[in-house]
């Protein structure tokens, strides 16, 4: 749920999926080399976010799910003269199958009072797999069970969003090795992996490959599981090694077709950009270069490339990555901004993305008490009355001309108390 008070003075930054857009709490500079290691480990911690929703296979499937949630929700809302918000609008059964994977497969969502428990490593973590039928199909889940160190037991369902976090912290202190957070969701899978799989969590660069790994699943969490007891028994083979086996021996079944896992990524990759297309419904000169740049074609998997090495990781390592796939809109709070731009044109689709992204998020979530301000706010130096509760009024911005795609200015639009 999108809070701006607790955006801004909680969070050191934010990546939402999907979005192309990076918030820093702190500074950004374009030179990467002029921002202290507190903001330059937030960015890349979000970038890593960044990566792992454009080039993995889960981070792609759950953008389409939500772009099509999206573009069904405006479908519905453009003919009505009018609505009330939060706005629910009927899911074809597709999409309900979709949803109620990714809910399920992304883990045991994350409260508040969860950054205050400290995992009493002594005692231990077990696991196990439990199935269960979702969207219609069998799943495969991983729950843990573990004791804080007031004795507390916990059980908990771990999931993408576990995998995803872990990735980007490990990512983060290889160039801020100071940066903490707390133990749910950030250390939790790592610990697990100290336990049971040391080959796994005591080599920080094979822990990150495991995780990018288990995205390129559709059950991620048990997928992590699996390719740390097959890493614990090849401890010889590095996650380079490793993930380079399973990008040419692996199989994904797909349609009653069978693909090698980059051959059902790069067909992802069209996918997403047809999503995207859909939703934004204008050239995506910017977005289809950074997606074709993306495809598995000739080893390039740069989030990986540039942490293959017995050097030390630097800035050095933190730009080659960027140079390779770009920055998406950037907006920090103190100070810095980047507008991606190609061949010196504005890249108006990423704007038009994540002013739909966020126009759908506010027609959802809105609620007296709730997402009380424009959800762009943010990275606005914009700020009027309607900003805080008809942002579709507002003139001359982002928020204003997509309401307008819809018709929000014509409606009667009312928010439940």
């Amino acid at each position: 749920m999108f809070d701006k008070e607790k955006l801004e003075n909680d969070l050191r930054g934010c990546y939402r999926t999907g979005c192309f857009h990076i918030y820093l709490r702190g500074s950004f500079d374009q030179d990467l080399t002029r921002m202290n290691q507190d903001d330059l480990g937030t960015f890349l911690h979000e970038y890593v976010h960044f990566l792992q929703n454009i080039s993995t296979p889960y981070g792609i499937f759950e953008a389409i799910a939500l772009n099509e949630a999206a573009v069904e929700t405006f479908i519905d809302i453009q003919p009505k003269e009018e609505i009330e918000l939060p706005y629910e609008a009927p899911q074809s059964n597709m999409l309900k199958r979709r949803m109620e994977w990714i809910k399920a497969m992304d883990g045991q969502p994350i409260k508040d009072s969860d950054s205050f428990i400290q995992v009493n490593k002594v005692k231990g973590i077990r696991f196990g797999e439990l199935d269960r039928k979702i969207g219609g199909r069998l799943g495969h889940l991983i729950a843990l069970e573990f004791f804080d160190m007031a004795g507390v037991k916990h059980h908990r369902f771990i999931g993408a969003r576990d995998i995803k976090e872990a990735m980007a912290a490990a990512y983060q202190e290889l160039i801020d090795p100071n940066a903490k957070h707390p133990d749910i969701p950030y250390n939790l899978l790592r610990y697990l992996c100290q336990q049971e799989f040391p080959t796994v969590g005591n080599d920080v660069k094979k822990f990150i490959c495991l995780c990018y790994m288990a995205l390129f699943s559709l059950e991620p969490a048990f997928h992590f599981v699996d390719l740390s007891f097959k890493a614990e028994e090849e401890k010889d083979k590095s996650g380079f090694q490793l993930f380079d086996e399973y990008l040419e021996n692996h199989k994904v079944r797909v349609g009653g077709k069978e693909m090698k896992p980059w051959e059902h990524f790069n067909w992802l990759v069209d996918q997403y950009s047809q999503s995207i297309a859909g939703l934004i419904r204008c050239e995506m000169s910017y977005i289809n270069t950074i997606l074709n740049a993306v495809k598995l074609e000739n080893g390039n998997v740069p989030i990986l490339n540039v942490i293959n090495t017995d050097k030390p990781f630097t800035i050095d390592n933190v730009n080659a990555l960027v140079q390779a796939l770009g920055i998406p809109y950037m907006h920090a709070q103190n100070r810095g901004w980047f507008f991606p731009a190609i061949d010196g044109q504005g890249a108006s689709d990423v704007v038009k993305l994540v002013g739909a992204t966020w126009l759908y998020q506010f027609l959802i979530e809105k609620d007296k008490g709730k997402m009380c301000i424009c959800p762009l706010a943010p990275m606005c130096g914009q700020f009027g009355d309607y900003c805080y509760d008809k942002p579709w009024m507002q003139t001359k911005c982002t928020f204003e001309a997509m309401g307008d795609e819809i018709g929000l200015k014509s409606k009667r639009i009312t928010v439940a108390h």
